[in-house]
């Protein structure tokens, strides 16, 4: 079986570069109710591995003997978590409401009897731990996401045993945390998720693929390690399309020429799957903007640079760069400076170039 798993959210066969965070949270759990590692905010671009990281300190939780309600910020979730805490309750619908039936915010009306997150929480926490964690929480009602904090902060106030972790993309999670009377979501735990280390991707490559009854040497354990660039999903597409290249060769060894055509092959799927659907959300100037720096030979470009090449001045073009940086698409990299936060976008803006420009209106 390929231990490689390029899925959005599925557990990888190590973790790389993540102890980090495993561990505040593992110390968060030992020291009790009020623990600041208990109430987590996890940050990084697309592919970064926020999701696989939530499912780890799931993972972690319910070894520890928790519940764990895991749920996306889409509409309806603090319905959906309700619904997970307290089954026999038949919420057929939500509506929060600043007071409902005169008890705190985060109140949620029922169909049968009113019963708050809160209530629900301190039912749920009786005998065991409970975390819940939530992904995509730039995509979360503003309304929403106050219910669910409220309730949080004052089972937290409660020392209820309860945990909160929850992600997003880093410019946007900002933007909600800051919210009005969301104060308490700011003070959460920060774990920004970095590229990882070019050497520890190396090793559990060549770790992975041993354990599993291949041989691979230092050099194209490397070789893999620089074509992932750090990017955890890329980090999989790369061993999954190397393991199955050797597979198909019926070798017992991963080679160069696995390692090659596995290369190759990764960054054709992740132009489709992440990149590819990251232009798709952009805007026309945007994209221009984003073809603009695709034409620097180094790496980052120049603020200015992009503005002349635009004929627009830095303050026209400002609402356009915050809202890429926004959006995880690129990054700054210094006073004046901004680069790509999606490794091969430069690339793959480079060989498609007069095709884009052709679709611009």
């Amino acid at each position: 079986m390929n231990p490689f798993k390029p899925t959005a959210g599925k557990m990888p066969p190590e973790l790389i570069g993540r102890d980090f965070v495993v561990e505040e949270f593992q110390e968060g759990l030992r020291n009790g109710p009020g623990a600041p590692e208990r109430l987590m905010r996890i940050t990084g671009s697309r592919g970064m591995g926020k999701t696989v990281m939530l499912n780890e300190l799931g993972r972690i939780a319910k070894q520890n003997g928790w519940n764990v309600v895991a749920e996306t910020a889409s509409e309806g979730f603090c319905t959906r978590i309700l619904n997970s805490l307290s089954p026999r309750s038949r919420v057929s619908q939500a509506s929060i409401q600043p007071s409902a039936l005169g008890v705190e915010l985060g109140s949620l009306s029922l169909d049968l009897a009113p019963l708050s997150l809160r209530e629900a929480i301190a039912k749920a926490t009786k005998k065991n731990g409970l975390l819940i964690t939530l992904d995509e929480v730039q995509d979360a009602s503003i309304d929403e996401i106050r219910a669910l904090a409220v309730a949080i902060q004052h089972s937290i106030g409660d020392d209820l045993n309860i945990a909160f972790a929850f992600a997003g993309l880093s410019s946007m999670v900002d933007r909600v945390v800051n919210g009005k009377t969301l104060t308490f979501l700011r003070r959460a735990f920060p774990e920004n998720l970095s590229p990882l280390c070019n050497n520890e991707v190396a090793l559990s490559y060549q770790d992975t693929v041993r354990t599993n009854g291949m041989r691979i040497s230092d050099d194209v354990a490397n070789f893999m390690a620089l074509s992932a660039q750090g990017y955890p999903f890329m980090v999989q597409l790369v061993g999954y399309y190397t393991w199955k290249a050797a597979q198909r060769r019926g070798s017992g060894s991963v080679d160069q020429i696995d390692a090659d055509q596995g290369s190759a092959m990764a960054r054709e799927q992740f132009d489709r799957m992440v990149i590819e659907p990251a232009l798709q959300d952009v805007s026309p100037m945007a994209l221009r903007y984003l073809l603009a720096m695709a034409e620097d030979e180094g790496i980052p470009s120049r603020t200015g640079d992009i503005a002349q090449r635009l004929d627009k001045s830095l303050t026209e073009l400002s609402s356009c760069r915050d809202r890429l940086i926004r959006e995880s698409v690129i990054e700054p990299a210094g006073r004046g400076f901004i680069a790509f936060a999606i490794p091969y976008m430069k690339d793959y803006l480079a060989a498609h170039r007069s095709e884009l420009l052709a679709e611009l209106p």
